[in-house]
């Protein structure tokens, strides 16, 4: 382990508080492959199915800010425990009308309700790590272990209920999904760091974390990066297809989700001297270069070797994001503030795979690669933008 990490695992309660967590937040990793099963096997539909994930993901992004809000407002405990129970509750209602064929428009708004419950885990997270660690070096440690923790749930979940539909059923896996909510969430709010920081609520803004200039201007970027990985996740099982081989397709985005885990541990190890705001928008730059060999790719082992580069860059740019955040917002609306960058990003990202997937008949394989490039881009120029919208930082904080 680097020191880097030692620094930050060491603190008495991280390490528990990372991989509770994970448990906490697998439900989201499970929850669209889950959903889309149940769906299509109720309606024989699959435009059914994908309007019940798109509607789960577009109410996620939609209610995260108000949740955000109310626990800087309530308090942690008081917010999560009564979402996970509405999603878990949500859950077994959209199992109930799928047995009972009720009909798509009604599992389409139970999937929008439980999405709309999803407690905000990550954003509570990354609020803490803000509070728990001083050192604006080790907080984006912290963050990037959190970007690489974020990765290892959207691998492990799909494998899980995979495993699950393979032994009983989409029904089950749904099912799971609240079972392991209500667990996780349980065994995060009884976490050390979470029992022992945040216990009052001492500072509550008056207004929203919008009102905030810096976290304005990040919104565009983060978004465009959302639309940029989004016309990804669509375009590698494209091009799996392409090449002929269907099962390929979970082999690229699962390696795919290697090299961003493998960057982000990486770029966590290091000390930068470089600012906080420059490796952002160089990041974002190189994004786009490791994007560009899939443009090119027409076989599996280009696939191969193209997949992992193209996620190098994932991780890292998350804890910029995350950095960047956590040092513009303002005591009293730190959990709203991680909120909206996370609506932001599961937009972005219900764009991306609509316009990569709308592209590819019409413009060839490639063409999803070409919109990431086009989207990233416009995320690291808009970033160059941003930078004038930053605030003077105390000598402390300029990372």
């Amino acid at each position: 382990m680097t020191p880097s990490y030692r620094s930050v695992l060491s603190t008495p309660g991280a390490a528990g508080l990372f991989a509770t967590a994970l448990v906490a937040r697998l439900p989201q990793g499970m929850a669209p492959l889950a959903v889309l099963l149940l769906v299509r096997g109720a309606t024989h539909s699959y435009a059914a199915a994908g309007f019940a994930v798109g509607a789960a993901a577009f109410a996620t992004a939609a209610c995260a800010p108000l949740l955000g809000r109310l626990v800087d407002r309530f308090g942690r405990r008081r917010v999560l425990a009564p979402a996970v129970v509405l999603e878990a509750s949500m859950y077994a209602l959209l199992v109930m009308a799928a047995e009972a064929h009720l009909g798509a428009g009604v599992l389409i708004v139970l999937a929008a309700l439980a999405g709309a419950f999803l407690p905000p885990v990550a954003p509570v997270v990354r609020a803490m790590l803000g509070e728990v660690f001083d050192d604006p070096a080790v907080r984006e440690t912290a963050y990037s272990l959190d970007a690489v923790t974020q990765e290892v749930l959207w691998m492990a979940g799909p494998v899980v209920v995979a495993l699950v539909i393979a032994v009983a059923s989409p029904a089950v896996a749904v099912l799971l999904i609240g079972a392991v909510g209500l667990a996780g969430q349980a065994l995060f709010l009884r976490s050390r760091l979470v029992r022992s920081t945040g216990m009052t609520v001492e500072h509550t803004a008056r207004d929203s974390a919008l009102s905030n200039p810096e976290l304005r201007a990040l919104l565009a970027p983060v978004a465009l990066t959302g639309m940029g990985l989004g016309a990804i996740e669509v375009g590698l099982p494209s091009l799996a297809i392409h090449a002929g081989s269907r099962p390929a397709s979970g082999l690229l985005l699962a390696l795919w989700s290697v090299g961003s885990m493998a960057g982000g541990l990486w770029y966590g190890s290091r000390t930068w001297r470089s600012s906080l705001r420059s490796r952002y928008q160089l990041l974002l730059g190189l994004a786009v270069l490791c994007t560009l060999p899939l443009i090119a790719a027409r076989s599996i082992p280009a696939g191969v070797v193209c997949s992992l580069l193209a996620g190098v860059t994932i991780a890292p740019v998350f804890s910029c994001q995350y950095a960047l955040v956590g040092r513009s917002v303002s005591a009293g609306s730190e959990t709203e503030a991680f909120t909206w960058v996370s609506a932001a990003l599961i937009g972005g990202l219900a764009a991306g795979s609509a316009i990569g997937g709308a592209v590819i008949a019409p413009a060839g394989v490639s063409a999803p690669f070409v919109v990431s490039c086009a989207a990233t881009m416009a995320a690291a120029l808009l970033a160059v933008t941003a930078a004038s919208a930053r605030r003077p930082a105390s000598p402390a904080a300029r990372g």
